[in-house]
């Protein structure tokens, strides 16, 4: 192997390793937000959080074709956290805890009542 040869090969490995921690994230979780209300049969706006911050809007159809009640999932870092949820305009469920691991997916249920 020429001199030029192993330059030019010492280099691209240099540079392949340097690179290997470009762009590498903390592990991710995902959570999603699941309205429980069996005796409902409403449209219900509800905003969802992660640490107090508002990651999102879903409107929710419960018992009405075509049935929605599970929010997309909103990814986050994986460890502990606040979650929350309030009806645009009403109800407000409390704060929920958690830790979530790497790559883990957690749906929180929102418990409802209609009336």
């Amino acid at each position: 192997m020429s001199r030029t040869s192993r330059w030019w090969t010492g280099t691209v490995f240099a540079a392949l390793v340097g690179c290997s921690g470009v762009g590498s994230v903390e592990p991710q979780a995902t959570v999603h937000f699941l309205l429980d209300g069996p005796l409902c049969s409403s449209i219900i706006p509800v905003q969802f959080s992660i640490d107090s911050f508002q990651v999102g809007t879903d409107t929710f159809y419960v018992n009405i074709v075509p049935e929605h009640t599970t929010s997309r999932g909103y990814v986050t870092p994986a460890g502990r956290h606040a979650l929350g949820a309030r009806v645009v305009g009403g109800y407000v469920w409390p704060d929920k805890k958690i830790t979530l691991l790497p790559g883990e997916v957690f749906t929180d249920s929102l418990p409802f009542y209609c009336s």
